[in-house]
């Protein structure tokens, strides 16, 4: 990780120092399919924008007007990995890491807003509203006796305090009142098995040294065969990012054995990373490869997998499902995915208001030196349909579910 505070002046206002550190850092770093100019021009592109800003408040302007500015400059970018990341969404990596949820109170449901309300994507069981009865596929249609819009949910569930919310099951009208509390461990690997017929759903692929979630899929694997399920689907859909090598220790499970490159943008610093026998291994380029970790009971699965997929499946978690049908080891099904596959980023780091600025500053690479695609292209397509959701019905699911019989 590194971090640069460089000062365009000596009266320079925060926002003026931030900025110029922003821009360092991708100017500096970036390595990915966008063009992006040195820094020290793209400051000179940008720097108007920030002088327009800050026009009335000279060496007092802010934080927050640099980082309009630079959040205008990473969507003008428009690559899927490179993204401001805020403090909270750095604390909340930190707690799925250690296997928890995120650190503010909420009512436990991943939601995707629709002109008819907000369409329940996945809701965690042990929290309140799995525990309350919503379930994916419901539509919520009013939070507090207000039509149903993310931003009412979220303002709900910040404030802590119980709040009404009506709902529709396949046309039925229903209502409950919830209240928002601090997720535990619910955003682990979850598996369920019916009619031989294993489902695994995952969430990230973040860990810590206290925590690991390859390690849960390898014991869910595991399981799985023991109980004799005839094949497993992976649900990798809506699913966040994590850590390249949670990914590839994940895809273990399946593949046994495994690898990727690093390739940095300057010359002799690539990187090898590769798995076996549930042990990860490092190389850099010119020098012998070290263990860096081991999962504690590793487990090598033969049954039939498909793995299910969709526009927000995103970075780590398009890795997984990459190296699960790169392997011939799973099929893909589902939309094709958010298109942060072939980035990864660990030169850059935090920005001195705090939050962190993901710079796509490593391609990926396969062990044969052929570079990653940038998004997981399914072996059959299906969209992820909303309304058929409502409608009581998971395409997508039901295909992949084919596919194992």
């Amino acid at each position: 990780m590194a971090a640069f505070a460089l000062v365009g002046s000596a009266v320079a206002s925060p926002a003026q120092d931030l900025f110029d550190q922003a821009t360092f850092l991708i100017g500096f770093y970036y390595n990915g399919p966008a063009k992006v100019p040195p820094f020290r021009e793209l400051r000179r592109q940008y720097q108007p924008e920030l002088d327009r800003l800050c026009a009335s408040e000279g060496n007092r302007c802010g934080f927050d007007k640099a980082k309009q500015v630079i959040e205008r400059i990473v969507r003008d970018i428009a690559d899927p990995f490179t993204v401001l990341v805020t403090r909270d969404q750095l604390i909340d990596d930190e707690r799925y890491g250690a296997g928890l949820g995120p650190a503010a109170p909420r009512i436990g449901v991943w939601v995707r807003e629709t002109p008819r309300g907000l369409v329940v994507s996945e809701a965690f069981p042990g929290e309140p509203a799995y525990e309350a009865g919503l379930r994916r596929g419901d539509l919520i249609t009013q939070v507090a006796d207000q039509p149903a819009t993310l931003a009412r949910l979220s303002a709900a569930e910040a404030a802590r305090n119980p709040f009404s919310l009506r709902y529709s099951r396949q046309g039925a009208a229903r209502s409950l009142t919830l209240t928002p509390r601090v997720a535990g461990a619910t955003m682990q690997p979850r598996l369920e098995i019916n009619n031989n017929i294993a489902y695994l759903r995952v969430y990230h692929l973040y860990s810590s040294d206290s925590y690991s979630t390859a390690q849960r899929i390898h014991e869910a694997a595991r399981r799985a065969e023991q109980a004799g399920a005839r094949g497993m689907v992976i649900d990798l859909r809506d699913a966040l990012t994590g850590y390249d090598s949670e990914a590839l220790l994940a895809a273990a499970a399946f593949t046994g054995t495994g690898g990727f490159i690093y390739d940095r943008r300057f010359q002799g610093l690539d990187e090898t990373h590769t798995v076996e026998n549930g042990k990860l291994y490092v190389q850099p380029e010119g020098a012998e490869k070290e263990e860096q970790s081991a999962l504690e009971r590793p487990y090598l699965a033969r049954i039939p997998v498909v793995v299910l997929v969709n526009r927000h499946t995103y970075n780590s978690a398009e890795m997984l499902a990459y190296f699960l049908q790169a392997a011939g080891r799973a099929k893909v099904v589902g939309e094709p995915t958010a298109g942060a596959l072939g980035m990864s980023g660990s030169a850059e780091g935090p920005l001195i208001n705090g939050d962190f600025i993901a710079v796509s500053s490593l391609r990926m690479r396969n062990l044969d030196g052929s570079p990653f695609p940038l998004k997981v292209s399914p072996d059959v397509v299906v969209e992820d349909d909303l309304e058929a959701l409502v409608a009581g019905r998971d395409p997508v699911l039901e295909r992949a579910l084919e596919m194992l019989r």
